[in-house]
């Protein structure tokens, strides 16, 4: 039967949830701004960094048990189901950043959280927590701020489609968060990360190989060592981070914690890029951090159920 208590074993665990996805967040809000600095196709961009991060996690998978982690665990096509969503989601986010910027485009995919918070107490079967709710809505308001001002005076005729994108690509995000912790946590986040990235290899080659030959582009070094970041650290480290904790916190929690990214984003795209964002980001940015703390502070810790 489950239980409220949480043993210092679990209390510990949750911590380790925290930190790798906290950690893996504050990282990852360099992501948009070297999209802005690259000049490949975004679709060659994914493929190639995917490529080079399945490179170092294929061995480590077939190496450390992960065959037969897989099938303990019966959920093969489950992991392929996620990994064309996470494919799909990533598309639409490098989409976004291209089209509407770097504010916009993370901004958009961020409003993850509150889709998930709405549904995941019907899709996992959790008790709603009033915390979290009050959090999402104060993160919403803070993501508003951020998002609406660019809305405004942006005269970008990509605008319309970028936003579109950002916004399809935040309910694949929902989507894929939500699946993962369905699979439960016998699965771990280096495993997944595989996944997203076969299958993400699987669906964009097409599309990449077309878009380079008819954007004739030509490979630069700046390009290479962007893929290398994105490949090595962003996706192979982590993505493994991310979904190695969610393994042990309430999923939505990890959407709100995942919110250092769109917060730190707009830091980096000024730092790298010179793309320099208005009062009302840092606004956003603060009534964000303050969501997060506020549900990691009061909500419950989510309870272990035997399997």
């Amino acid at each position: 039967m489950a239980t409220d208590t949480v043993s210092p074993a679990s209390g510990k665990k949750r911590l380790r949830g925290y930190a790798e996805i906290g950690g893996a967040s504050l990282i990852l809000g360099t992501a948009g701004a070297l999209l802005q600095i690259s000049t490949m196709p975004a679709s060659l961009l994914l493929v190639l960094r995917m490529g080079l991060a399945a490179l170092v996690l294929g061995p480590l998978f077939f190496f450390t048990g992960g065959v037969a982690e897989v099938r303990r665990s019966g959920r093969f096509w489950r992991l392929v189901l996620i990994g064309f969503t996470v494919a799909c989601e990533l598309l639409l986010y490098f989409a976004a950043i291209r089209l509407a910027g770097v504010a916009i485009g993370i901004s958009l995919e961020y409003m993850a959280p509150v889709y998930i918070a709405l549904v995941a107490p019907w899709v996992l079967h959790t008790r709603r927590e009033r915390s979290d709710m009050v959090a999402v809505a104060v993160a919403a308001l803070g993501m508003a701020l951020i998002v609406v001002p660019s809305l405004v005076v942006s005269g970008s005729s990509n605008l319309v489609p970028g936003v579109a994108c950002g916004i399809a690509a935040g309910g694949f995000y929902a989507t894929a968060l939500l699946l993962m912790k369905g699979v439960g946590p016998s699965i771990r986040g280096t495993t997944f990360t595989l996944f997203f990235c076969v299958c993400t290899v699987a669906v964009v080659t097409p599309l990449a190989v077309w878009q380079t030959v008819a954007g004739h582009y030509r490979l630069a070094w700046s390009d290479l060592g962007i893929v290398a970041i994105m490949g090595l650290v962003y996706t192979a480290l982590c993505f493994s981070l991310f979904t190695d904790g969610l393994r042990f916190v309430r999923v939505e929690h990890a959407g709100i914690l995942g919110y250092l990214e769109p917060v730190t984003a707009p830091v980096w795209a000024l730092l790298l890029v010179g793309e320099r964002p208005p009062l009302s980001t840092w606004l956003g940015g603060a009534l964000i951090v303050g969501a997060g703390c506020f549900a990691i502070a009061l909500g419950r810790a989510e309870t272990e159920v035997p399997a």
